[in-house]
C-alpha cells in the first residue's frame, strides 16, 4: 500500500514491524521480517530519509517508527505537490503537442473516439484533466467504465476546487433512482439543473476540450467526437450557457430544514420525505414518477401530496408550488 508513497515492499514490511513493536536494531528487524540482512541498512536509510522512522539515542543503534498520522501526511502532501507539477508539465506538453498537430490542418481539431470502452475512457480522462470547471449536459445513454459504473465527475474530477455544473434532461427523472443520483451529486458539490428537452449530450473541461456523441444506440455510446479549442468548442460553450439560463435548479436540499419561515406559527417543519416530494413536485413530475424516485407506493405519494396541499390550503398542484415557494419550502430562484 505504501508503494504509492515511494516505499517498496521491504520498506513497508520493516516499517510495519516497527509500528507494531518496540525500537529494534537492524539485525533484530531482519530477524522478524523477510528483509535480507545485507539490504536492511539501505532499507532503513530510505525509511529515515522519508521521515517515517528515526534513530533512538544510545548503542547499539535502534530504530523507532514516527507517528504515522504525521509522517504519512507529510509524504502525501509532498506527493500531491509532485503530482501537481507533473500535471502542469503534462498540460504544457499537451499544448505543444496540440500546436504541432493542429497548427495547419483544421480537420484535426476534432478526434473521433470509437467503441464504448474508448468513449468511457475519454470521458474519464477529460474529467480528470479539468482544473477550473466542468460543464455537462447529461441524458441517456450513459458511458460506462470497464467496471460497469457510470462515468461520474464525483469519481473522476481530481481537484476539489473544480466547479461542476450539469444540466439533466427532465424525462430522466421518470427513471427509478435518478432523483437519488442527482441528490448525491448535489451533496457532493455539483450544481444541477433540469431542462425539459436537451438537444445533445456533452462534457466540457475548462475551455480546452469537449466531448460530444457521434453515434449512440438507446443504451450504448458507440462513438464520440473529442473537440479541441476551436470555433466549434466556443459554440458548444455558448450553447451550454444558454441552456443553463433556461433550465430549472434541482433543489433537493433547498426545502427549509429548520421550519417554515413564512408559515403559520407553530407549523411543524417538513420531514426529509416531504422535502423530497416538494422538490420533485416543483419540477413537474407526475405522481407515478415521484413514487418511482422515492420507492414508495403510488397511493402513498398521492396521500402525501394531498396532505401537503391541505397544509398549504392549495386547490391545485400549481398553487401548491407557488405557496411552497412563498413559505421557503423550495426556492425556484436559488443560485446554482
Amino acid at each position: 500500500m505504501l508503494e504509492v508513497l515511494g516505499v517498496d515492499h521491504w520498506g513497508e514490511e520493516a516499517y510495519l514491524a516497527l509500528i507494531d513493536g518496540n525500537p529494534l536494531t537492524a539485525d533484530e528487524l531482519a530477524g522478524v521480517t523477510t528483509v535480507d540482512r545485507e539490504v536492511m541498512g539501505a532499507v532503513l536509510q530510505r525509511l529515515e530519509d522519508r521521515g517515517l522512522i528515526s534513530r533512538v539515542p544510545g548503542q547499539p543503534v535502534r530504530y523507532a517508527a514516527l507517528p504515522p498520522q504525521t509522517a504519512i501526511e507529510v509524504l502525501l502532501l509532498s506527493r500531491e505537490r509532485d503530482i501537481k507539477r507533473v500535471r502542469a508539465l503534462a498540460h504544457h506538453l499537451g499544448e505543444r503537442h496540440r500546436r504541432a498537430r493542429f497548427g495547419g490542418d483544421a480537420s484535426e481539431l476534432i478526434e473521433v473516439i470509437s467503441g464504448p470502452e474508448a468513449v468511457a475512457r475519454s470521458g474519464q480522462q477529460l474529467l480528470r484533466r479539468a482544473q477550473k470547471v466542468v460543464r455537462g449536459i447529461d441524458a441517456p445513454p450513459y458511458a460506462r467504465a470497464i467496471g460497469g459504473e457510470r462515468v461520474s465527475s464525483r469519481v473522476n474530477v481530481l481537484e476539489h476546487t473544480v466547479r461542476r455544473r450539469f444540466i439533466h434532461e427532465h424525462g430522466t427523472l421518470r427513471t427509478a433512482g435518478q432523483a437519488r443520483h442527482l441528490e448525491e451529486g448535489v451533496a457532493a458539490g455539483e450544481e444541477i439543473r433540469v431542462l425539459a428537452n436537451v438537444p445533445m449530450k456533452m462534457i466540457l473541461a475548462d475551455d480546452d476540450l469537449g466531448l460530444i456523441p457521434l453515434r449512440a444506440t438507446p443504451r450504448v455510446l458507440d462513438s464520440c467526437i473529442l473537440v479541441h479549442p476551436s470555433s466549434l468548442l466556443d459554440a458548444l460553450s455558448t450553447l451550454f450557457e444558454m441552456l443553463w439560463r433556461q433550465s430549472q435548479p434541482f433543489l433537493p436540499g433547498q426545502a427549509t430544514a429548520n421550519g417554515d419561515p413564512a408559515g403559520a406559527p407553530g407549523d411543524p417543519p417538513l420531514s426529509e420525505e416531504e422535502r423530497r416530494i416538494v422538490s420533485l413536485l416543483a419540477l413537474g413530475l407526475p405522481d407515478e414518477a415521484i413514487a418511482r424516485q422515492l420507492d414508495m407506493g403510488h397511493r402513498t405519494v398521492q396521500r402525501r401530496i394531498q396532505a401537503l396541499m391541505v397544509r398549504l390550503s392549495a386547490t391545485s398542484r400549481f398553487q401548491a408550488g407557488v405557496l411552497a415557494a412563498r413559505r421557503g419550502w423550495w426556492d425556484p430562484d436559488a443560485p446554482g
